[in-house]
C-alpha cells in the first residue's frame, strides 16, 4: 500500500496583466506549477518523511547502505563496491544517481592503467556512463564528502522505487475570491506517492 499526498499551490494575477499580456499567461502558470511541483517531488522521493509527502529513499527503514572503505573519504573502489553489491538482475538495468558535486569527483577517477571510470556517450545515441551504466544528476543527494553523507545510489529504479501519480497537475481558475482586488486566483493541485518497494534493487553509498 502506497499512500498518496496532495501538492497544491496558488497565485493571484492582476486582471489587467491577464488582459494585456502578449502571451498565454495561463499556459505560463501551468508550466511553472508543473516545474515547481517537480522540484518538490524530487526532494520528497529522496528524503521525504512519508508524513504529508512521499517516503523518500533515504528515509526508508529498509534502505541498504554500503559503507566507504575509509572515514571521510571517497575513492574509485567505493563505486565498484556499490556496483557489485547489487544483484545481477538489478545491476543490468541499473542507473547511478549522484549530485553534480560528487559527479565532478567521479569524473576524475582512473583505474590502474589510467582509464577513466566515467566514459563519454555518443551524442544522440548513448548516454555517458560510469562503470558502463548510465547516470542521472540528483541535486537532493549529498554534494560533498562528509561523515554519514549519502553521496551516491545505484540500482534498478523501476523495480526498486515505486512512484504513484494519482492526478496530473490540475489548474483551477477562480475569478471570484480576489474579485474586489482586481485579480484572478489560480489554484494548482496534484496527488503523488512514492516508496521503496524492493530494497535489494537499490543501494546507497554512505560515507563512514
Amino acid at each position: 500500500e502506497i499512500p498518496t499526498h496532495e501538492l497544491y499551490a496558488l497565485v493571484d494575477i492582476e486582471n489587467q496583466l491577464l488582459e494585456d499580456s502578449a502571451f498565454d499567461m495561463e499556459a505560463e502558470l501551468t508550466s511553472e506549477f508543473a516545474e515547481q511541483f517537480g522540484v518538490a517531488e524530487g526532494t520528497a522521493f529522496v528524503s521525504g518523511t512519508g508524513v504529508g509527502r512521499p517516503e523518500g529513499l533515504l528515509s526508508s527503514s529498509q534502505l541498504v547502505e554500503v559503507q566507504t572503505a575509509s572515514n571521510d573519504a571517497f575513492v574509485a573502489n567505493d563505486l565498484i563496491e556499490l556496483y557489485f553489491s547489487v544483484k545481477t538482475a538489478y545491476a543490468r538495468n541499473g542507473t547511478w544517481a549522484l549530485n553534480r558535486g560528487i559527479l565532478k569527483a567521479v569524473r576524475k577517477f582512473q583505474d590502474s592503467v589510467g582509464n577513466y571510470l566515467w566514459q563519454p556517450g555518443l551524442a544522440g545515441l548513448a548516454p555517458s556512463t560510469i562503470l558502463d551504466r548510465p547516470y542521472i544528476e540528483c541535486p537532493d543527494l549529498a554534494a560533498s564528502v562528509a561523515d554519514n553523507a549519502k553521496i551516491a545510489a545505484f540500482g534498478d529504479w523501476r523495480r526498486g522505487y515505486r512512484i504513484i501519480d494519482r492526478v496530473v497537475v490540475q489548474v483551477q481558475r477562480d475569478p471570484f475570491t480576489q474579485a474586489t482586488s482586481g485579480a484572478t486566483r489560480f489554484i494548482a493541485r496534484k496527488r503523488v506517492g512514492g516508496q521503496l518497494v524492493v530494497p535489494e534493487a537499490i543501494k546507497v553509498l554512505d560515507v563512514q
